[in-house]
């Protein structure tokens, strides 16, 4: 071979091994611009879940089993609220077998006895059993409060305390069922001291006259805030059968009152419009 020759086969193989060169490059390029894309899809998810979907469902506690309450729980909640431990039936209360214990059910001695001792949960599934009577805190202002008094439960309770627990008349009983806050000045000067002496917190109204009637179970469940303001904890239903009961004890609010007394006023204008046309 000549050294033309050579020189040209030289040439001629340099352009084809740099085609080959960019030809490789192209698959890596793709790939490249792939996995970009991926990365991206994976920060999509992005939001008000969370990534990856870090936010997990809470677990349903429908099903499990109910199981006596620990304890350990019970101290802090009978000093709290001042509970008769000579009569207070701590045996009753359960909770979910698995859970964190937020809620303590009230059983009956009946159902205690027939579903629980007698061993039926072994054998059943039980969905739905008992009363809320006291629910795991969570409002920031009950750093010293364990567990609160929970409004369906309440007439098993009540009969035990004897401590914050305050007595109304009927006109403060009635201002104390409305939704949001309520001030203290809205109260009677009796029922304001009552207020101030209690810690923020849960605490239990009563109406007068009816402490000791667990049926008619005239009780309200309420929290006094640190802002010189108290909320009711009783679902809306049972505030308007709270307040029909009053009125069959005969009670008729001031607003009530006022609203009738301007529809009897009314009512008596056209009366003496057409006295007044009849003379003319």
């Amino acid at each position: 071979m000549t050294e033309s020759s050579a020189a040209e086969d030289k040439t001629d193989g340099e352009p084809t091994t740099t085609s080959e060169a960019k030809d490789d490059d192209k698959p890596k390029e793709e790939n490249k611009k792939e996995n970009e894309e991926e990365e991206t899809i994976r920060k999509a998810p992005q939001g008000k879940v969370g990534m990856y979907h870090k936010h997990q469902k809470k677990e349903d506690l429908s099903k499990q089993d109910f199981v006596p309450a620990d304890p350990s729980v019970w101290p802090p909640i009978v000093k709290e609220f001042g509970l008769d431990t000579s009569t207070f039936p701590t045996d009753q209360f359960f909770v979910r077998a698995s859970g964190e214990a937020k809620i303590l059910y009230f059983l009956c001695k009946h159902v205690k006895g027939e579903l629980i001792d007698r061993g039926i949960q072994e054998r059943v599934t039980v969905i739905n059993s008992g009363l809320k009577a006291f629910e795991r805190c969570s409002l920031k202002e009950s750093n010293h409060m364990s567990y609160r008094l929970a409004q369906e439960g309440i007439q098993y309770i009540v009969p035990h305390m004897t401590k914050r627990i305050l007595s109304a008349n009927m006109d403060d009983f009635c201002g104390c069922i409305k939704l949001g806050f309520t001030p203290f000045d809205s109260f009677s000067e009796k029922f304001q001291e009552g207020l101030k002496e209690l810690t923020p917190g849960s605490f239990i109204v009563t109406l007068e006259g009816f402490e000791k009637d667990v049926a008619k179970k005239m009780y309200l469940t309420m929290w006094r805030r640190t802002n010189n303001c108290v909320n009711c904890f009783v679902t809306k239903i049972e505030m308007e059968a709270m307040l029909s009961k009053m009125r069959a004890l005969g009670y008729v609010s001031k607003k009530e009152d006022e609203e009738v007394k301007s529809g009897e006023s009314a009512g008596k204008e056209p009366a003496v419009e057409e006295k007044m046309d009849t003379s003319s």
